[in-house]
């Protein structure tokens, strides 16, 4: 009889994950500060740069749903099968529970706010999003990544990556801010494994994102 030999996942196949851990924290951070500096007027956003900002907040919002739908439907059961009893994952699946009102009263917010209406309401529950990101990922960063690195086959791991892939808010909303957050290391990294024509994308992709990244302010963008 032959052995069957499973593949271990390494610390460097979460790369993906910590990358776009950092996006979703990036942007909700970046666009509370964008909102709270709307709502107390010391920079009402108008005209484009309006436009702008509510689209990154939908594409944030698409994001993170996506995320924690593939989380919840793909990674914890996989990791039930291989680590059930390591890890108690009620905790973070009701994080995810919580999280689609909050985006559903952010949607809700910014339709008031673009239309003229009260702006804290927004800049509110940016920053509680982005708080309650910060707190999520981190617990999660601590106690889930060690269980995968112990327990989840690469193979299992990698089925993860390809559900994260399809869907959310699409590539052109996600790949200029993972090449915005990677280092240049980290990024050399991901184009070892990926298509060609992605990384071609992400260089076609970048300047939009980087005129519309300075026309709203808040961070610098990174040149690359």
């Amino acid at each position: 009889m032959t052995a069957t030999v499973t593949t271990p996942t390494r610390d460097a196949d979460l790369l993906g994950i910590r990358i776009a851990h950092r996006v979703m924290r990036r942007e909700a951070r970046r666009l509370a500060g964008l909102a709270a500096a709307w709502a107390d007027g010391s920079d009402p956003l108008v005209g484009r740069r309006r436009r702008v900002f509510g689209r990154w907040v939908e594409g944030l919002c698409l994001d993170i749903h996506h995320h924690h739908a593939t989380e919840d439907d793909h990674l914890w059961p996989i990791i039930e099968r291989h680590a059930g009893a390591e890890i108690d994952l009620a905790p973070l699946s009701d994080d995810h529970a919580a999280l689609d009102p909050v985006l559903d009263d952010i949607r809700t917010a910014l339709a008031v706010a673009a239309s003229g209406g009260r702006v804290d309401p927004l800049a509110e529950r940016l920053t509680f999003l982005a708080d309650l990101l910060d707190e999520h990922i981190a617990e999660e960063e601590r106690d889930v990544f060690p269980v995968i690195l112990r327990y989840v086959p690469l193979p299992d791991w990698q089925a993860v990556e390809k559900a994260a892939q399809a869907g959310g808010a699409g590539i052109r909303w996600v790949l200029p801010r993972i090449v915005e957050v990677a280092t240049p290391e980290e990024f050399a990294r991901m184009g070892e494994s990926a298509p060609a024509v992605l990384v071609l994308l992400a260089k076609v992709l970048g300047p939009r994102y980087r005129r519309e990244s300075r026309l709203l302010g808040g961070l610098r963008p990174r040149e690359h």
